[in-house]
């Protein structure tokens, strides 16, 4: 038997773009002359690696502060964007899945979605792939349009580039511009989001937003161009749909 692994919470579910989705859970208001003119379109910003971290503080009826934090390493080069969690040592490794009696069971695999590398591709046409690639196996987890709510992927390409999908920045409200950088605000119903952009990487440095009692933020440090990309050390891999993990 085969099954698919489901992420308990809706934060830890979220891939990238979805977790700064997350952030930016606002209604927007017009754009702004300004903003427009900050925000360049995804095509126009160059090759880069990240390291990405989300946090998110909550504070119960009960008294108790939860804060719950993971990271991603993000790799995008044209027509690429590969979004890899970051795992304590030898988590996630296959003996850990399946032993009975001391015997690994080969014929009951799972596929975690929370922790598999995921790799976005997009063609000259702009047609979308997207696919999986489990930490414990040499698979290529291919992964259809129909299947994209169950792992938590919105089918946003500008999102998936520049972490927001910058016409949403063109909807909030543009503060300066210091040197990169510019501030976009939103305020509504009790809560409030500020964006930190970076015009030249066209990704944002920050995003934080409130909700009444719970607060989230994003942190994103580039590292520079890409020395090695992930999707091209995968010789070997097999490919396998989605739908063969399902029961």
């Amino acid at each position: 038997m085969r099954c698919v692994t489901t992420v308990k919470t809706a934060w830890l579910r979220c891939g990238l773009a979805s977790a700064l989705a997350c952030c930016v859970g606002f209604v927007y208001a017009q754009a702004s002359a300004q903003a427009s003119a900050q925000v360049n379109t995804p095509q126009q910003a160059p090759d880069l690696t990240l390291l990405v971290t989300h946090t998110a503080v909550s504070n119960g009826v009960d008294g108790i502060k939860r804060t719950s934090e993971f990271s991603e390493r993000i790799t995008r080069s044209t027509g690429n964007v590969w979004i890899a969690r970051v795992l304590p040592a030898a988590a996630h490794a296959e003996h850990a899945h399946g032993k009975a009696g001391g015997k690994l069971e080969k014929d009951h695999k799972h596929l975690d979605v929370s922790t598999a590398s995921r790799w976005l591709a997009r063609d000259a046409t702009g047609a979308l792939q997207m696919r999986l690639v489990p930490n414990d196996e040499k698979v290529i987890v291919q992964v259809s349009q129909t299947d994209y709510g169950n792992i938590g992927f919105d089918g946003s390409w500008s999102a998936s580039w520049s972490l927001i999908d910058p016409a949403k920045l063109k909807q909030m409200k543009a503060g300066p511009t210091v040197g990169d950088l510019t501030s976009y605000t939103k305020a509504e119903k009790g809560g409030q989001i500020k964006v930190v952009w970076n015009n030249q990487l066209q990704i944002p440095v920050s995003v934080v937003s409130s909700d009444g009692t719970s607060r989230r933020e994003t942190v994103v440090k580039s590292t520079g161009a890409p020395s090695t990309k992930p999707w091209e050390k995968l010789q070997g891999y097999t490919f396998k749909d989605y739908s063969d993990y399902l029961d």
